[in-house]
């Protein structure tokens, strides 16, 4: 691989008329389109704690797809708005912490916590008053400054114990 780079160097060399390392410009771009990307997940979390909601869902495509847990598929602004307004009803003084975030290319990996009480109706189950902790692990892909597709894991489960909606499993011995 080191001779490939090598020789790919020497190619662009004879071919631009440089001298030597000192002579090749090498842009970044990197720094920019990451800062960028975190501050578009910022802005999105900020507009949804603070229930700023037709301005947040701009923030995504028009065609964004949604991959969520247990092959669960969304798709368009709509899709999305579903599903926030399904925890919204059932907690909502959410809020979230980001904890972590990493870019790469198109691609921006969150590792981010919600927070609520249980004070409405979620996915069937009355109002409990308890309160919830989800970590959430998602991969968005962002293109043109929007939201275009996003992976996401949580475990259900745990949210639906929390509320108290299914007992608690106990260890395996």
């Amino acid at each position: 691989m080191q001779i490939h780079r090598f020789l790919l160097c020497l190619v662009v060399m004879v071919a631009t008329g440089c001298s030597g390392p000192k002579d090749i410009q090498v842009r970044d771009d990197s720094a920019a389109s990451t800062a960028e990307k975190e501050a578009l997940i910022h802005q999105l979390l900020d507009l949804i704690d603070e229930r700023k909601l037709d301005a947040a869902f701009q923030l995504y495509a028009e065609d964004y797809i949604y991959h969520g847990p247990g092959g669960q598929e969304l798709r368009g602004r709509d899709g999305i708005r579903g599903l926030w307004d399904v925890y919204l009803t059932g907690f909502p003084d959410l809020s979230s912490t980001v904890e972590d975030m990493i870019s790469q290319g198109d691609k921006l990996v969150l590792r981010w916590i919600i927070r609520g009480t249980h004070t409405g109706e979620f996915l069937g189950v009355p109002a409990s008053n308890r309160k919830i902790t989800l970590p959430i692990t998602e991969i968005f892909r962002i293109a043109d400054g929007q939201f275009v597709e996003a992976w996401d894991q949580y475990d259900r489960m745990t949210v639906m114990q929390q509320i108290g909606a299914i007992a608690e499993s106990s260890p395996v011995d």
